[in-house]
């Protein structure tokens, strides 16, 4: 692993938010799915997936979860979860960027906290 974690969630965190973007304006089209970038966190992906609205939406249900094509999961620090043609859903299994991405997670700073 090359890059550190903090490097590698702030790429997977810019990536996602490419892609709520894009999520935004399929919704506005009423499209059932959409082309996301690739939210691993190789700064110079440039890959596409094509996924269901209904599936991006779980994926970000959890801060800790993200879209992936399939093949650029990183061991060290994910865990596959789920795969699909297109696509592998992975969670973030080491604590460091576990802490990290919930931390940069857009939709949970913008969510009142409950506790």
């Amino acid at each position: 692993m090359g890059d550190s974690i903090e490097q590698m969630a702030q790429t997977e965190a810019l990536y996602r938010h490419v892609n709520e973007g894009i999520a935004s304006a399929a919704r506005r089209f009423e499209a059932g799915e959409a082309e996301f970038v690739c939210e691993c966190s190789d700064v110079g992906c440039a890959d596409r997936i094509v996924a269901p609205l209904d599936d991006y939406e779980r994926v970000r249900g959890e801060p800790t979860t993200f879209l992936l094509v399939p093949g650029h999961e990183e061991p060290s620090v994910e865990r596959v979860v789920r795969r699909a043609p297109t696509y592998a859903i992975v969670d973030k299994v080491e604590s460091t960027m576990r802490r990290i991405v919930r931390r940069l997670d857009t939709r949970s700073r913008a969510e009142p906290d409950a506790t």
